[in-house]
Formats: structure tokens, C-alpha cells, sequence
């Protein structure tokens, strides 16, 4: 009986001592203003994207507004009834209109910059003074979404876009992420939809649906642990926070290490069977939008979205980085892209040497922002700029060679 009340009291003592430490430590993390927020969950209505796109992944979410805080301009994001970074559009195609949409990744939806500075919206300015477009209404819809692959590209057309009744299609293909993202292998966010051979056909992989949205099980690099637990357990407690905060930086800087070597090799020759599958995979899967947008009797054409490396303004930085990574050739996967249209016969614009060229003329970076990585990531104004213009350039050219009797 002695041994047993024993027992209790030392119980106690160990519990109530780590109870008291465990309030010691919230009380000092609160004076020191420590506290490291939890995202929020992803069903939460103040989230400018959902995780319940049965298609997609994620999607943007209708009307949903926020403050863009990241990498480039802080400007205010919006999205519109259609869930489109994007202005409010209509459904029904405008009558006497030419309708561009745009499907893309981050670099076409441009949240670094504000929404009339963006490619797609400096395209469409430009476009009203192509001679062929005169006196009729030119939209340029983006439907792009960050993160997106050519899979989810394709579901964008499939299930949003073609509800538009656009004239041209334009895919913006990033090769710094595309590859990998259409091929489970390579990818490590999971909440996408994958298609996958059988019989020689691409079928659609959609277990991405089965997911818990913020799991391990989706990513390993975004998520911890703890994001089991309770949000409003993790966002009243500093400690979790701090412990989720040291484990998110441990998985952040291992995710670097992992994909060191992944995010240089679409510049080469794919170096083993995984990256041979992905550029198979994304290849037909580029195929096939193409063929589904122009069974639709409507124009198709890729745009190939530039590395911030193959337009790096210093020939002498740029020819650093290929001879630490051991690259031949840095426009390998626009050309090979290249290529694909050439066999499957649809149009291919090549953005990185003409931006590569005015970069070196002016010494002027066109990727990248104070806030971020000098000279890299996605466009900056400037970038945005030239893009939008070239688009409108090549676009505007292209229907100028068409006969009248072909144009719509």
C-alpha cells in the first residue's frame, strides 16, 4: 500500500512537473511573440484555392479574395464567379469576339504580379490592334492555376474551358515542372490527377480522390505530423507550432537536397527510365489535348514558358550553369517540344531565345524580385511585359497567314 501511494505521488509529480513546463513554455513563447500559424485547413472558405476539385486537385475558388504576399508585388487576388484568376467573363462567347484561352501553371496565372500586368491580360490588350482582329471583341480567358501539370491542364480543358467556346487554345508548358508533375515517380504532391498507359491508350488515374488532403499521404515535403491533430489544437498552442515549424524546415531543405538533381535534369537527355516515361507520358498527354481541342474545330498552339537560366541577362553566368550541371544544350526541352509539333502538327512558340536575346541587350533580368531569388522564378514585370507582347505578336501573325475564309 506504502509502495502504491508512492507510486501515485511520483506520477503526479512527473505529470504536474510537465504540465507546469508545458505552461511555462506557451507563456514565454507568447512574451518572446513566437508563434509560427498553421495553414489553414484546406476546406476553410478563407482559402483562395480548394482541395476538392474532383478533376484537378485544387482548383481556384469562385469569388474568393485574398492579399497576394509572396514572391513579387503584393497586390490584392481575386478570383471570379468561374473560379479563374481572371476578369469576370460570361459563358457564352461574345458575339462578333476572337477567344483566346490560356492554360498554364504559375507562370501564366502570375499572382507575383497584379492582374492587369499579367501575360495573358497585356496579350489581350495588345491583340486589339492585330489589323485581323479589328472591330471585334478580343478576350484572353487564363484558366491557369499554379502547380498545374499537362494532366491537370488537360482536365482544365476537359471539364472548364471548352465551355467557353474559345477560337485558340494556347498550352503554356513550363519544363521546369510540367515533366515531373504528370509522372507519380517523379511528383511528390499527389493531390492530382495522373493518366497512366493501358493498351496503349492514356487513361485517366484519379485515386488522388481517395487522399486526405493535408497527409503525409499527399506530400511528405508539405505536411507534418501533427497536421493530424486538430487545427484549433495546433493554432491555440505555440509549442506544436515551434515543433511543427522545426519539421517543416528539416522536410524543406531535405525536399532541396531530393530534387537537387530532378529540377536540372529536363535540360538534358532523359537520364534514366523514369524520365524517359515522363517525357513519354507528357508527350502524348500534349497529343492528346491538341487533338481534343482541335476535334472541337478550334486552333491549338504551345507556348514553351522560358527557365529563368535560359534567359539569365550574363552569357558568362549562363554558361557557368551549364557547365556545373553538365547541360549541352539549355532550349533541349523547347526543342524537343518543338519537335513534337512538327510530327503532330500543331504550332510551337519558342519564348526563351527571344527573351534570352533582350536580356542580354538591356542587362535586364526578366525573372525574378527583390523579395525573392535575384534574376529567377517566375516572370517579373518586365517578363510579364515582354511575354504578353510577343504572345500578341506571334498570335496576331499567325491569323494574318490564314486565309479569310478560315478565320472564325
Amino acid at each position: 500500500m506504502k509502495f502504491l501511494k508512492s507510486l501515485i505521488l511520483n506520477t503526479s509529480l512527473v505529470f504536474g512537473s510537465l504540465i507546469l513546463a508545458v505552461i511555462l513554455g506557451e507563456i514565454a513563447l507568447r512574451v518572446a511573440g513566437i508563434k509560427y500559424p498553421p495553414p489553414l485547413p484546406p476546406d476553410s472558405e478563407a482559402l483562395a484555392y480548394t482541395a476538392k476539385d474532383p478533376y484537378r486537385g485544387w482548383s481556384p475558388r469562385p469569388n474568393a479574395k485574398t492579399v497576394w504576399r509572396g514572391e513579387g508585388e503584393a497586390s490584392e487576388l481575386k478570383m471570379n464567379g468561374f473560379g479563374m484568376r481572371d476578369y469576370e467573363r460570361t459563358l457564352e462567347k461574345p458575339a462578333n469576339s476572337y477567344r483566346v484561352a490560356i492554360l498554364g501553371d504559375s507562370f501564366m496565372e502570375a499572382l507575383q504580379v497584379p492582374l492587369e500586368k499579367t501575360a495573358a491580360s497585356v496579350m489581350q490588350s495588345q491583340l486589339k490592334s492585330c489589323p485581323v482582329l479589328k472591330g471585334k471583341t478580343v478576350e484572353v480567358l487564363n484558366f491557369s492555376v499554379q502547380g498545374y501539370g499537362t494532366a491537370q491542364e488537360l482536365m482544365t480543358w476537359r471539364h472548364h474551358a471548352q465551355q467557353f467556346s474559345p477560337d485558340l487554345v494556347i498550352l503554356g508548358f513550363y519544363p521546369g515542372n510540367d515533366i515531373r508533375n504528370n509522372y507519380r515517380p517523379l511528383e511528390h504532391d499527389h493531390l492530382r490527377p495522373y493518366f497512366v498507359e493501358k493498351n496503349g491508350q492514356l487513361v485517366e488515374d484519379l485515386s488522388f480522390r481517395t487522399l486526405n488532403p493535408a497527409s503525409l499521404e499527399r506530400d511528405y515535403y508539405m505536411f507534418s505530423k501533427l497536421d493530424q491533430l486538430p487545427y484549433e489544437l495546433i493554432a491555440n498552442s505555440r509549442i506544436l507550432q515551434l515543433i511543427r515549424q522545426a519539421e517543416i524546415e528539416s522536410k524543406r531543405r531535405q525536399l532541396q537536397k531530393d530534387y537537387e538533381q530532378t529540377d536540372i535534369n529536363f535540360y538534358k537527355e532523359p537520364p534514366d527510365q523514369n524520365w524517359q516515361q515522363a517525357w513519354k507520358i507528357t508527350e502524348q498527354l500534349v497529343t492528346l489535348l491538341k487533338n481534343e481541342v482541335t476535334a472541337k474545330g478550334k486552333d491549338f498552339m504551345v507556348v514553351m514558358v522560358s527557365d529563368s537560366f535560359q534567359v539569365q541577362p550574363d552569357p558568362k553566368k549562363r554558361q557557368k550553369f551549364m557547365e556545373a550541371h553538365q547541360i549541352q544544350d539549355i532550349f533541349y526541352p523547347d526543342k524537343r517540344i518543338y519537335a513534337l509539333g512538327q510530327r503532330e502538327g500543331f504550332p510551337v512558340f519558342r519564348l526563351a531565345e527571344p527573351l534570352q536575346k533582350q536580356a542580354e541587350k538591356t542587362g535586364v533580368c526578366l525573372h525574378g524580385f527583390k523579395n525573392a531569388e535575384a534574376c529567377g522564378g517566375h516572370w517579373n514585370l518586365q517578363g510579364n511585359r515582354l511575354v504578353g507582347e510577343l504572345m500578341a505578336s506571334e498570335v496576331c501573325q499567325r491569323l494574318m497567314r490564314q486565309s479569310p475564309s478560315t478565320q472564325k
